[in-house]
């Protein structure tokens, strides 16, 4: 692949964030996020126009925000040499899993049934791809290591839409292989199951359920609106309001709130916060979110620190 085969690939993975409904960015659950944040505006009472406090400054012109558009525009460069290849290789343990499973001489096809067997691949695969996302982001936090790469995300001052897609390289990559190798292996077990045309239920290419969660304000999770969805609710599900506690720079939110769609595995690991009313929040890691504020900062010196507790070991 030459330099301008990378180009064009990088720049449609950049293009194609607010088309792809795998991801938060997607038009749909923008526009679904706005009118979400201008409702919850305005039912919190707060005096202040909704422009004046969703389009601050700070929170799109602001160092750290421009460190997260750089971030946008590097990354898709540097993941179609790695990310690209390494999630191609793991979905091929689909059909080698699928094989398996019939080794074993399992066989529960029917046609009567294959209405129901989507049902259940559709919410197994959103159920186990839940859980792993908040067990691989309790071990970001949780391992030294992987902490010193996670740090890159939370390193953000700001808010904002970009924010969600600050990740160093490696920290993405690593997220990447839990989500994508447990997917992987579900597809693999029901097909070896049900057979080779089993799909599950999809909008645009996303798994329906995620689809769903997302129309309820999922992009709102980085940017300055406040949008909960009161205490009741926020046992079972996590919002916007939930997941900025978690960038939250008070000692007393550190590692809370760990999950993506599902309050529950929060719960089960003792990792839930849920707020009873609305918190002023600082975001950031402490002094050190001085030391991510450059580029070289982001990319380089994760990879210095890492490797001294590698080297601690």
């Amino acid at each position: 692949m030459d330099l301008s085969e990378i180009a064009q690939v990088a720049l449609s993975k950049i293009l194609g964030f607010a088309d792809n409904a795998n991801l938060r960015h997607f038009w749909l659950y923008v526009l679904c996020g706005m009118a979400i944040a201008i409702f919850a505006h305005r039912i919190n009472g707060d005096d202040r126009k909704f422009h004046s406090v969703f389009f601050q400054k700070e929170v799109w012109q602001s160092r750290s925000a421009f460190i997260d558009y750089a971030i946008l525009l590097i990354n898709p460069i540097i993941f179609v040499f790695a990310l690209d290849w390494i999630i191609a290789t793991i979905w091929r343990l689909t059909p080698v899993i699928a094989d398996g499973v019939r080794s074993l001489g399992a066989d529960l096809q029917s046609e009567g049934g294959s209405v129901w067997v989507a049902v259940a691949l559709t919410v197994t695969l959103y159920i186990v791809n839940d859980f792993m996302r908040w067990w691989m982001h309790y071990l970001q936090h949780k391992v030294p290591f992987l902490w010193e790469f996670h740090k890159i995300h939370h390193s953000a001052e700001h808010l904002n839409f970009a924010t969600a897609e600050r990740h160093h390289p490696f920290d993405a990559v690593f997220y990447g292989l839990g989500a994508v190798g447990a997917a992987a292996i579900v597809n693999g077990v029901f097909l070896g199951l049900f057979g080779g045309h089993l799909t599950a239920y999809q909008i645009g290419g996303a798994n329906v359920i995620f689809f769903g969660s997302n129309l309820i304000g999922g992009v709102l999770r980085h940017s300055p609106v406040w949008v909960s969805y009161g205490p009741q609710f926020e046992k079972w599900l996590v919002s916007p309001a939930m997941h900025q506690i978690h960038h939250s720079s008070d000692p007393k939110h550190w590692d809370k709130n760990m999950g993506g769609g599902l309050a529950i595995w929060d719960r089960m690991g003792g990792t839930l916060y849920v707020p009873q009313g609305r918190e002023e929040l600082q975001f950031g890691i402490g002094d050190e979110t001085k030391d991510y504020r450059t580029l070289y900062g982001v990319y380089v010196e994760p990879v210095i620190k890492a490797t001294r507790i590698f080297q601690r070991g």
